[in-house]
Parts: structure tokens; C-alpha cells; sequence
């Protein structure tokens, strides 16, 4: 028995297996089913010979209403005795073929009622299982002149019997699909024969058939179908590898060696039950092929992270599935690589759509006019899984949404395009959007790098990339702190703001910022020398409902040049030169010379000489000069008059 392969289309669109499987048969009686245990009754039909009215040629008739073939002549009539059945294949002492030949004749003519057919059976049998030393003829003559007849249809049985005979049955059954899901079954029997060896029936005989995982035309899974028809079927199910299973039944078959026959205690002859024995042949087959039915991916997507910072690489973990429903798989779908099924590839696009200023909502569809990050793309070879997608990095504030997409045109039509569902995702799910808040960019400059004692400074603020949308504005606070007797280091981190020695903060003054711009703190005015610096820090803007702060808390801390601003030293003071009129050395005699000349002129002039001398004194002496110099002789001004000098 072969198996049997039929394309049923084009080459590369249609694929045909079949799997014929090997027969199991069960035996089983034609007519009534043999006792265990049976008793000889009488005689059957068949010829009683007038030479001496005793022998028989003919059946024998049983208490279970069967009749039976002697199978020894020459021994004693089974009329009356007791016989145990046994059924089998190899159950008379004769070779293969004969049991063939025997089970053949008691199948076909055993049970006749006719006188002459009975009696050529038994002939023909006692022909095949030995006539105890006499020739056909012999026993023959026991139907009186009907021996010719008997003679001759002996033998036409024997000719008969050597050319149909077999020595078993077997059934099997094709299965036959294409790659669209609809095929044939065809079941078969095979009788090996006595003569002319296994040979495979033409239509004759309906068997059951039971199709698992497919259908028959009126949509039933069960159907009598004669062997060598086949017959339409199409395959069921929503899996990627379809499983077609068909298997076959035929019962009461009139083929095969098997016959029952009985043995008597009482050492009469061996019978040979009527009707023979009924084959039952019975096989199933099972094909696989790939369903045509097409899939729906699914995209499920988890963004790396949920709040970010500007420069931050995300990448969105996507999860594939299916979605079953009418018309569809219940899982991924396969294509035929070479002989190998494997999951048909995917393309998932993966868009990362922002900045946005506010909070993304829910939608069915993508804003045309969303601003776009980046676009990655993510080839999916496996079939269902988790897969991250290449990284986009955050340009800056705002909130962030993945978005994904499949289209079946990135499949090649031979790894089937045609069976792949395009997906869409929505827009603005939860597990795909990232926030990143808004921490603007401020730079400062003082008003003045240095300045004198008692002069103001104030402190300029340029905002850059403040979030265009935030209730209030937000509040930076500016602290000059100071004096440092040598200016700190540029670059120089002064620490958190809350954490600096409350005796260098010399002054905190709030500006509101509510958009990008240059924003000045009131002037303050500085006395002692020294180095101060600007630094400043902010709470961000208001929480919002879900938590979050579009502008979070910011602080910048760190000593630039353009923050400082010095308070120079005061300088020393400096006396006014003496008038060239009064001056003098303070030699010896020195006193003497002035005071004579201020006599000539007179005396009223000495009162003011003497104040003159007395101020220029004052004043060296304020201005740390000489004493021993400058001093006025206190007896010269006595002899003025003017008292003591002081």
C-alpha cells in the first residue's frame, strides 16, 4: 500500500500531502456469531445416499441455528455431539492459502439452502482438507444421480474460491489539502488475495468516515463513503497549523482466512461454521497544513521612562498579540520557509511624538499636526514577545507620546503579506508618555564689577525656554551674599542656598518670571569692602493636579565672574600744602625771623599769624607730620600776648 500525493493547483500556491496508514482488522461473525459452545442437531441440506441411507453430503444444522462443513471425512457425524468453537486465522492444520480457500467457501455457500450447492461445498472442502483416501468422485456418488452436477460445482467452488480468496483485508485512507483550507478524503480497501496478490478494490463497499478538524460539504464531521471515492472536505479551526484527521471504518467484509470451527470431545469430525468469517478493516490518516486565514496583530507599548530629563534616551518596550475574532487566527500566523514554518514577519514603526504643552489625552487618532522626535523601526522575526525599540533622545520640556503601527506592505508576499492584519495604535495612552519638566535657562550679570562704598548693584536675569503656559508665573529668588575678603573661585560651588552662613547673605529679592526675558532685582547698596556674589534658586512653578510641577525646583549655586561684584577700599586721606607766605623750616631761629616780620607790619597782623601757625599744626599733626617741625615756640606766642600755646 502506497501513500498518494496530488497537487491541487498552481505549484506555489497549493500543496497537497496524503498519509495512508496501515489496515487493523477486527473479525466478527456473517449472519449469527457462533456459540462458545455448540451442539450438533441434525442434518442440513445436501444429498443422503440410497446405497445404504446413512452417509451424508451436505451441511450439518447446529442448535444456534448455524450450519457447518465437516472438515475429516471418514470420521463420525456431528449430529449429537457436543463442539467448542475457536476462530482464527490459522485455526485448521492447513496452509495459508487453503485457510484462505476455506474460509472463502463457508463464507460464500455455507449457509445456501440448496441440496446440490450444499453438497458441492462440502466436496470442495473435504477436497482441500483431504478426501481419506478416495477421489472425488467417491463421495460424490452420495448425491445419487445429482453427482455430476455436484462433481462439477465442486470444482467451480475450488477454481471459484483459488481466484477470489484472500488471506486479509486492509483499509486506508487519504487525506488530501491545499493551501486554502479545502481538500479531499478518500478511503481505500486492499485485499490480498490467493491469487494475484494485494489488490485494491474498485467501489463497492461504504465505510464510515470520521473527520476531526474538518468539515464535509453539508458541514457534518461524519459520512458513509464508499471506498476508491473521494469526497470533499474543508479544514475547521482558527489555529496557525491546521490538523485534519480522518479515519475509516468497514464492517462485515467478506475477506480474509479467519474462520471459526468446532472441536468435539467426542472425537467426531472437525466442523467448519456457515458463513464464514466478516472482516472489519478500519484506519485513520491525519495531514497538516498552514491555514489561510489571515491575523491581527496587536501592539501593546511601555515607554522606559514616565518623567525624564532633557538629553534622556527612552525607548518604548512593545509587547505583540493577537486579536482573535470571525475570519481570524487565534494566534500568529506561519508561512512556509522552505519546508520550514515560520512566524510571518513584522515591521513595528514606532513614532515618538512631542514636545506637547500640556498633558496628552486619549484619541482614537493621531494629531496631524503633532510635532515629531524620532521614528524607529523594529523587525519582529519571532512572532509574539516583548521587544524594546531603538532610542530617541528628549529634546527638551514637554510631554511625549510613542505611537505604533504596523503595515502589512513592510511583509514580503511570500512570507505572507497577504494573511497580515495592519494595526494603528491610539493616541496618548498613559504607559507611553514621558514627561520631561521645564527647567528654564537663566543666565545673570551684575550691574557692576566694582564700586565704590555706599554705590548699589543689582542683578540682571536672561530667561530662555521658560514653559509658555504656567499659571502665576514663577518666582526666582536672587541672594547676594558677602563680602569675601578674597573673591572666591570661579566655578566654585557655594552650596545650597538654605545651608550658607545667614551672616554672608546680605539681601534676597524676588522676581516673578512669567516668559522668556531680562528681568533686573532692585539695586542694593553696599558699605563694606569686599567681594560679593549673586546666586539664585527657585520652588517652580504651582503642583498641578496629577502631582506634577511644570517647572520644577531649580537653583544655580555656583560662582561665575559675571556674578561677582567688589567694593573697593576707601582711600587715605591727604593735608593741603601750608601757604608759601607762612611757611617755615622750623630751624633755630626760624620763629624769631617770622615773628619780627609780622612786627613790621604791624600789629595787627600778629593775632592772625599766631592763629595761622596754630591751624597748620592742627592739621600735620591730624595728617601724622613731623611735630618737632611744625611746632610754634609756645614762649613766642606768650610774648604776643596770646597765652599758652595749645
Amino acid at each position: 500500500m502506497t501513500s498518494s500525493t496530488k497537487a491541487l493547483g498552481p505549484p506555489r500556491r497549493r500543496l497537497a500531502l496524503a498519509l495512508a496508514l496501515l489496515f487493523s482488522v477486527a473479525v466478527g461473525l456473517l449472519g449469527h456469531a457462533p456459540a462458545a459452545a455448540v451442539t450438533g442437531t441434525g442434518l442440513g441440506p445436501g444429498h443422503l445416499w440410497r446405497g445404504d441411507n446413512a452417509s451424508w453430503l451436505g451441511t450439518y444444522r447446529l442448535d444456534d441455528g448455524t450450519q457447518a462443513f465437516c472438515l475429516e471425512a471418514g470420521k463420525r457425524s456431528p449430529v449429537g455431539n457436543h463442539y467448542d468453537t475457536t476462530t482464527g486465522g490459522d485455526v485448521i492444520g492447513v496452509s495459508t492459502d487453503d485457510h484462505a480457500r476455506l474460509a472463502y467457501i463457508a463464507r460464500t455457500w455455507g449457509g445456501t439452502t440448496d441440496a446440490d450447492t450444499a453438497a458441492a461445498g462440502q466436496l470442495a472442502v473435504w477436497t482441500i482438507t483431504g478426501l481419506n483416501g478416495h477421489t472425488q468422485r467417491y463421495y460424490a456418488g452420495r448425491a445419487n444421480e445429482r453427482w455430476p452436477i455436484v462433481l462439477e460445482r465442486a470444482n467451480q467452488m475450488l477454481a471459484e474460491a483459488s481466484s477470489a480468496a484472500s488471506k486479509s483485508v486492509a483499509a486506508s485512507i487519504t487525506v488530501e489539502l491545499s493551501d486554502d483550507g479545502t481538500g479531499l478524503i478518500r478511503p481505500d480497501l486492499t485485499v490480498d488475495r490467493v491469487t494475484g496478490g494485494p489488490t485494491t478494490l474498485e467501489p463497492t463497499h461504504a465505510g464510515t468516515v470520521t473527520l476531526d478538524g474538518a468539515v464535509f460539504a453539508d458541514g457534518s464531521t461524519t459520512a458513509l463513503v464508499r471506498n476508491g471515492e473521494s469526497v470533499p472536505v474543508a479544514a475547521t479551526g482558527d489555529a496557525a497549523q491546521l490538523t485534519v484527521t480522518a479515519s475509516v471504518e468497514f464492517v462485515d467484509l467478506p475477506y480474509g482466512r479467519v474462520t471459526t470451527v468446532g472441536n468435539s470431545p467426542a472425537g467426531s469430525q472437525m466442523i467448519l461454521f456457515s458463513g464464514g468469517v466478516a472482516a472489519s478493516a478500519s484506519e485513520a490518516a491525519s495531514v497538516e497544513q498552514l491555514s489561510p486565514l489571515p491575523f491581527q496583530p496587536t501592539v501593546s507599548t511601555i515607554t522606559s521612562d514616565t518623567v525624564a530629563e532633557a538629553g534622556t534616551i527612552v525607548t518604548d518596550q512593545v509587547t505583540l498579540g493577537v486579536r482573535p475574532g470571525d475570519g481570524l487566527l487565534s494566534e500568529w500566523g506561519r508561512y512556509d520557509d522552505a519546508g520550514t514554518w515560520r512566524p510571518v514577519p513584522v515591521t513595528v514603526r514606532s513614532r515618538l511624538l512631542g514636545p506637547f504643552l500640556a498633558p496628552v489625552t486619549t484619541a482614537d487618532e493621531w494629531p496631524d499636526d503633532a510635532p515629531s522626535v524620532c521614528e524607529v523601526a523594529l523587525d519582529v522575526l519571532d512572532g509574539p514577545g516583548t521587544y524594546s525599540t531603538p532610542g530617541c533622545e528628549l529634546p527638551g520640556g514637554g510631554y511625549y507620546t510613542w505611537v505604533e503601527s504596523i503595515d502589512p506592505t513592510d511583509t514580503p508576499v511570500e512570507a505572507g503579506r497577504d494573511r497580515v492584519g495592519s494595526w494603528r495604535s491610539p493616541f496618548g495612552v498613559a504607559t507611553e508618555t514621558t514627561f520631561v519638566p521645564w527647567t528654564p535657562t537663566i543666565s545673570t550679570v551684575v550691574s557692576d564689577a566694582e564700586i565704590d562704598p555706599g554705590a548699589c548693584v543689582s542683578d540682571e536675569l536672561t530667561v530662555v525656554d521658560l514653559h509658555p503656559d504656567v499659571p502665576g508665573g514663577v518666582d526666582v529668588e536672587s541672594v547676594l551674599v558677602g563680602p569675601f575678603a578674597e573673591a572666591p573661585v570661579v566655578g566654585s560651588d557655594l552650596g545650597p542656598i538654605d545651608r550658607l552662613d545667614p551672616d554672608l547673605v546680605v539681601a534676597r529679592e524676588t522676581v516673578t518670571i512669567g516668559e522668556d526675558g531680562t528681568y533686573a532685582t532692585p539695586c542694593i547698596a553696599l558699605e563694606r569692602p569686599g567681594t560679593y556674589v549673586f546666586l539664585f534658586s527657585s520652588e517652580g512653578s504651582a503642583v498641578v493636579d496629577d502631582g506634577s510641577q511644570v517647572v520644577p525646583a531649580f537653583a544655580d549655586t555656583t560662582v561665575y565672574r559675571s556674578e561677582m561684584a567688589t567694593v573697593r577700599q576707601p582711600a587715605p586721606s591727604e593735608a593741603p600744602a601750608p601757604p608759601a607766605g607762612l611757611a617755615f623750616t622750623g630751624s633755630e631761629g626760624g620763629g624769631q625771623a617770622l615773628l619780627v616780620a609780622l612786627g613790621i607790619v604791624g600789629t595787627g597782623f600778629v593775632l592772625v599769624a599766631a592763629a595761622s601757625a596754630f591751624h597748620v599744626r592742627r592739621r600735620r599733626l591730624a595728617e601724622g607730620s613731623d611735630a618737632a617741625s611744625l611746632a610754634v615756640d609756645a614762649e613766642a606766642l606768650s610774648s604776643f600776648g596770646l597765652g599758652e600755646a595749645r
